[in-house]
């Protein structure tokens, strides 16, 4: 079984808008297919509408460009296969990300955000990691790792 991994918004940017030399690992992660990186219909809406602000100067054959990458790198999680998390985030825009990874416990869920990773030790209790840190991934993808 693959290491199962959920990117919040912020970290998808990293990878696909910002080409983060940071988020460079998760990048070779995703393209050798090590993870199980999973996506829903609510994550996409959200990174459409974030990809859509004119901060970002990205064009329409930009955007779906990052779309179709990002399709493309991973799974989609059915609504009927999203379980709520028994935790709650204080942002209730990012509770999809924490239900996501609750649903393919134990997890890898890599986000900036403040507000997910005050959840950190509650997680944990739930199969699910919480971490900023993307060089974390390499623990989780390498190909001795059956599972988290």
């Amino acid at each position: 079984m693959k290491p199962r991994l959920v990117l919040d918004t912020n970290v998808i940017l990293d990878l696909l808008v910002f080409q983060d030399p940071a988020a460079e690992v998760v990048r070779m992660a995703l393209d050798a297919k090590l993870v199980d990186a999973v996506r829903t219909e609510a994550s996409m809406l959200e990174l459409i509408d974030v990809i859509q602000r004119p901060i970002f100067k990205l064009s329409q054959q930009e955007q779906e460009m990052i779309l179709q990458v990002w399709e493309r790198s991973t799974r989609l999680l059915e609504n009927a296969a999203i379980e709520p998390a028994p935790f709650a985030c204080r942002d209730t825009d990012d509770q999809v990300f924490i239900n996501m990874a609750y649903s393919i416990r134990p997890a890898l869920l890599l986000s900036k955000d403040l507000r997910v990773l005050e959840l950190r030790r509650t997680a944990m209790r739930y199969g699910i990691e919480i971490t900023q840190d993307y060089e974390r991934i390499q623990d989780f993808s390498t190909p001795s790792t059956e599972s988290l």
